[in-house]
């Protein structure tokens, strides 16, 4: 049994939150349409696989030289999206919040560049765990603000003696800079100051 539904999001400087929290039958198909101010539009689909596992499929629209279709495979739930323009150049990115299940609950962001509204693809996103600066003290409990601004993560420190739901080490703050890589774009964190 699959269970299908739409939601179009028009406006771009909105974010989308998902409510996981009532989910129907599994496997569950999500279809989301998501328009940039330049009039480009991705269809964001999620499969449901389990209330922990879920396959994302996103396909741009109106763009000239691309139409292909990018997947994220056996990745967490949808929590959130939101289109930025965080780099200033005029053409609005795609990004994707997605959270695990369980206690620890750790986001992952995902994105999806436009390339001049000719092309579009995938932009790199290390994540927190694989930072050694970043990494120092997370146990996950995060949580991610998508504004006109930027994006912004913050979470909990954790010390070597505190428990999972008593962390006692302060609050960090990380920003994301998209810069210009060699083969694409990264979405690259650093320290709030």
């Amino acid at each position: 049994m699959i269970s299908v539904s739409c939601d179009h999001v028009k406006t771009n400087k909105e974010k989308k939150t998902v409510d996981n929290s009532s989910i129907g039958a599994i496997p569950e198909i999500i279809n989301h349409q998501i328009e940039t101010k330049t009039g480009m539009l991705f269809t964001l689909t999620e499969e449901k696989l389990s209330q922990s596992v879920s396959n994302i499929s996103i396909q741009g629209m109106n763009f000239p030289n691309s139409n292909e279709i990018l997947t994220f495979e056996g990745v967490d739930p949808i929590e959130q999206f939101y289109v930025i323009d965080l780099n200033r150049d005029g053409f609005e990115e795609f990004y994707i919040a997605v959270r695990t299940a369980g206690s620890g609950s750790h986001i992952k962001l995902l994105g999806i560049a436009s390339f001049n509204d000719e092309s579009y693809g995938k932009i790199y996103i290390q994540s927190i765990s694989d930072n050694d600066d970043l990494s120092i003290g997370y146990m996950g409990h995060d949580e991610i603000d998508f504004t006109s601004n930027g994006i912004h993560r913050t979470y909990p420190l954790y010390t070597s003696d505190d428990t999972n739901t008593h962390p006692t080490g302060g609050l960090r703050k990380v920003n994301y800079e998209l810069i210009t890589g060699e083969a694409g774009y990264i979405l690259n964190p650093y320290l709030e100051e």
